[in-house]
């Protein structure tokens, strides 16, 4: 098989697999990526759990301004994710529920409740978290989140 991938513009690859062609962003290539290595090497998901684990603990110390720009700004799938992936964690549950109004927790509850009734895919929760670090990243550079200085 003859498999060739191309810049076709910024941000924009051209994938081929012989005579098919496909166009992905970056962020998709990321992803394509990451899936390739998970099946090379399955260790590669354990330490991304452990990165993904040690994000929400960072989060938790994040400013309430941070959060609610967090909020504002994160896609709203990837909010649910995260919110789903703080059930187990009251600290960062609370801290992101009380930077909501009341209007968006009753909306993100009722989305939870009909989006992930059977839980958060794999692939879903390693993409939303891929952004959402992404995102804070960001963010963090163009100081609309902060953190304790301890808490870094």
């Amino acid at each position: 098989m003859k498999i060739g991938v191309a810049k076709t513009e910024p941000g924009r690859f051209a994938l081929t697999f012989d005579a098919s062609t496909i166009e992905v962003d970056e962020r998709d290539l990321k992803t394509l990526w990451m899936r390739i290595e998970d099946a090379i090497h399955p260790e590669a998901h354990d330490k991304r759990a452990e990165r993904y684990k040690s994000f929400l603990v960072h989060l938790t110390a994040a400013s309430d301004a941070g959060i609610q720009n967090l909020l504002r700004t994160a896609a709203h799938d990837d909010i649910l994710v995260l919110l789903h992936s703080s059930e187990g964690d009251d600290a960062l549950k609370k801290k992101l529920y009380r930077n909501m109004s009341q209007n968006s927790m009753k909306m993100y509850i009722e989305d939870l409740l009909f989006v992930f009734r059977e839980g958060v895919p794999g692939y879903r929760f390693d993409d939303a978290m891929l952004r959402l670090i992404d995102t804070v990243e960001k963010m963090v550079s163009a100081g609309t989140i902060s953190f304790p200085r301890n808490a870094r």
